[in-house]
Parts: C-alpha cells; sequence; structure tokens
C-alpha cells in the first residue's frame, strides 16, 4: 500500500474542512496535521477511528466500514487485564 503524503493528496490537505464547519484556519490545520499523524501509525490494514464523527479511516485516509468500532469485545479495560 502506497501512503500518500500530505502535499500529495489535496484530500489530505482538506480532510478537517470535509467533515468540521466553523472551524478556524489553525483549528483545520491542526486537524489535518493530527488526521495526518495518525494514519503514519497505522498498519497497512489499521483503521483510525474518529469518535465524534463516528467513522473510520484505513492508512490512505479513505472511509472506510465502521462495523469493527460496535463489536466492543475488541476494546477491553486496561483495569479488565489483571
Amino acid at each position: 500500500m502506497t501512503k500518500l503524503t500530505y502535499k500529495d493528496s489535496p484530500f489530505f490537505s482538506n480532510w478537517s474542512q470535509s467533515y468540521f464547519t466553523n472551524l478556524t484556519l489553525d483549528e483545520h490545520i491542526t486537524n489535518n496535521n493530527w488526521f495526518m499523524s495518525m494514519l503514519s501509525m497505522l498498519k497497512d490494514d489499521g483503521k483510525l477511528y474518529v469518535p465524534m464523527l463516528d467513522k473510520s479511516f484505513n492508512k490512505l485516509g479513505k472511509e472506510v466500514d465502521n462495523s469493527i468500532v460496535y463489536d466492543q469485545h475488541y476494546f477491553i479495560l486496561k483495569e479488565d487485564i489483571v
């Protein structure tokens, strides 16, 4: 999977603007930088879930199926591991 860079894709540079309204330019820049940073840490088959949007994205930044998010046995609290 080829990773796109921030400057290679207008999608990445406008990610925040695509999902959030009424933010300042600085807030959009911060959101876009956060998004790129999180994507860079994903494995090739990983997904980034953004709770505020209730959406998931793959490593390329494309919106993907959210179904795993609702399967709560994937999420174990630290207190449950003793």
